[in-house]
């Protein structure tokens, strides 16, 4: 009889220790499901702005399948189980800069009546070829071949990735590029007024993470300064619609049927005498891929003290990038500080990448 009471209570906490876990795990998710929609968001308008602008819609609508996929995918195959997978910064701008290079060929060919299709089957391309790679050197433990790559071969590819990001947030904010040519309209009252907004969110952000130590700070501090844009927007009498004109807020997107890039009347259409002229973004799409997947895991390994398998990661996010391929998304990857939000906030298991999947999905 003792027995059975000693293992009622064993069986009692075992189960309490289980709950206790899963909804850590539940909350971890949601907090970085909550950040992956910002982030997902910004990375669409960074992708499709300019040419691309009118279907912004397919664009929101690639990217959530890219996370979807990324964060289930890696959930169930990484060897960290608590990796949040996604579109992350560093791949999205070299998307943006191939997506950008692909529709100034179009124009300059005179294809600007057949746009959105072509541009979705390349981005859906890319990423299969960064799977095929990935995969590769997964099957061929190459993971630890980073311990080759140069330092200053690691700091000129975050520094140039920092920069496209600047520009790319600038081109995002005023729908402009940076460049000499729009130096005076980037000036302008209009102009500088959101430039400024955005800094200040930027600073906000950057000594906010600085001084205190808590994960949420990310999330409340975004959710802050969208809170203070609308209050703004009523203190100064510009209503909603007015702020969509004005370009301070998106502009209500049409719906938008998800349909398979791959298919027969798609690839015959593709013009492919463009992919040699794209082949330098292609390749620097693969490697910037390549290495943010292992810079994002060793620095994972840091946050956490998880030991982490490169190979294993390698095949997780390879596999991840090819199911997103064959359904319409794009690249996506193993992000650092989505997972070393989710690890500070206590989730531990395959159920926060899950949770961060089903959000997005």
């Amino acid at each position: 009889m003792p027995e059975l009471v000693v293992d009622m209570i064993e069986n009692q906490s075992r189960l309490r220790s289980a709950i206790d876990t899963g909804l850590r795990d539940l909350f971890g998710g949601a907090i970085s499901g909550v950040v992956s929609i910002v982030y997902c968001v910004s990375y669409a308008a960074f992708i499709f702005s300019g040419p691309l602008a009118p279907w912004l819609g397919y664009g929101i609508a690639a990217t959530f399948i890219a996370t979807t996929i990324g964060a289930l995918v890696v959930a169930l195959r990484s060897s960290v189980p608590f990796t949040i997978a996604g579109p992350d910064s560093p791949t999205s701008v070299v998307t943006a800069t191939l997506v950008a290079a692909f529709v100034a060929w179009l124009v300059a060919n005179g294809a600007t009546d057949h746009v959105l299709e072509p541009t979705l089957l390349l981005m859906a391309l890319s990423s299969m070829l960064v799977g095929i790679l990935l995969c590769g050197l997964g099957l061929a433990r190459a993971g630890r071949a980073i311990r080759f790559v140069p330092y200053p071969v690691i700091g000129g590819f975050l520094g140039a990735t920092g920069w496209l990001m600047v520009s790319g947030a600038s081109q995002v904010v005023t729908d402009m590029r940076l460049a000499a040519a729009n130096i005076h309209a980037l000036v302008s009252p209009a102009s500088l007024s959101k430039l400024t907004a955005a800094a200040a969110i930027a600073v906000s952000l950057y000594f906010g993470l600085r001084r205190f130590g808590n994960p949420l700070v990310l999330l409340g501090l975004i959710l802050a300064g969208i809170a203070a844009a609308h209050l703004a927007f009523f203190a100064t009498g510009i209503s909603i619609t007015d702020a969509q004109a004005a370009g301070w807020l998106f502009k209500p997107e049409a719906a938008v049927a998800l349909t398979l890039p791959w298919n027969f009347d798609e690839l015959s259409r593709f013009p492919w005498p463009a992919l040699p002229h794209l082949a330098g973004d292609i390749i620097a799409m693969m490697f910037v891929t390549v290495m943010s997947v292992l810079l994002n895991t060793t620095g994972i390994e840091l946050e956490t003290r998880y030991e982490a398998d490169l190979e294993r990661e390698l095949n997780a996010v390879g596999s991840a990038n090819l199911l997103s391929a064959s359904l319409g998304g794009y690249v996506t990857c193993s992000s650092l500080s989505r997972t070393t939000l989710n690890y500070e906030v206590g989730g531990r298991g395959r159920l926060s990448g899950l949770t961060v999947a089903a959000i997005s999905g």
